[in-house]
C-alpha cells in the first residue's frame, strides 16, 4: 500500500456524505488550497502535518502512519449559523467514519472553531482531523 493522499481522501468522503463537489464547476470542495476565484460557499482540506511514522509490525518493512489534515468551512458573510451548520456537519461526518483505508479517522475536539471573518467578512471555521493506516516503506538504496 503506498502513502495515502490524505487531502483527497478528506474531501471524498466529506464529498460522499454530500457537503461538497470536487467536479462542480467552479468546485465547492477542495483537497489543498483553493484559488482566489473559488465559490463563495466552500470547504477545504489541507494535510497539517501529524505524528512521524512508527515500524507497525518488526521485520515487516511497514509503518503506522498517523496523518492530519485541517478542514476549513467559508461561508457568506450573512449567513453565520448556516455557515456554523455546515462545519457542523462536516465535523460529524468525519467524527470515527469507517474506511477500508484506515484504522482511524476522526475529527477532533469538540467541534469545529470559528476562525472570525476573512478580508471580505465571510464566516471561516476549522477543525482538525486525526487519520491512521499502514503502509509498505521499502527502504532505497544510496548509491554514490
Amino acid at each position: 500500500m503506498p502513502l495515502r493522499d490524505v487531502e483527497l481522501d478528506v474531501a471524498t468522503l466529506l464529498e460522499a456524505a454530500g457537503l461538497g463537489s470536487m467536479s462542480s464547476n467552479p468546485p465547492t470542495l477542495y483537497a489543498g488550497p483553493f484559488p482566489a476565484s473559488a465559490p463563495e460557499i466552500l470547504i477545504s482540506c489541507l494535510s497539517s502535518g501529524g505524528e512521524t511514522p512508527e515500524d507497525y509490525l518488526a521485520g515487516t518493512s511497514r509503518a503506522y502512519f498517523r496523518p492530519e489534515v485541517t478542514v476549513r468551512v467559508r461561508g457568506p458573510r450573512e449567513k453565520y449559523r448556516a455557515t456554523l451548520q455546515r462545519a457542523l456537519d462536516a465535523w460529524e461526518a468525519l467524527y470515527g467514519v469507517q474506511t477500508p483505508e484506515y484504522v482511524l479517522v476522526k475529527a477532533q475536539g469538540a467541534g469545529p472553531a470559528y476562525l472570525g471573518p476573512d478580508e471580505n467578512g465571510r464566516h471561516r471555521f476549522s477543525f482538525t482531523v486525526q487519520l491512521a493506516y499502514t503502509a509498505l516503506v521499502v527502504p532505497r538504496m544510496v548509491v554514490s
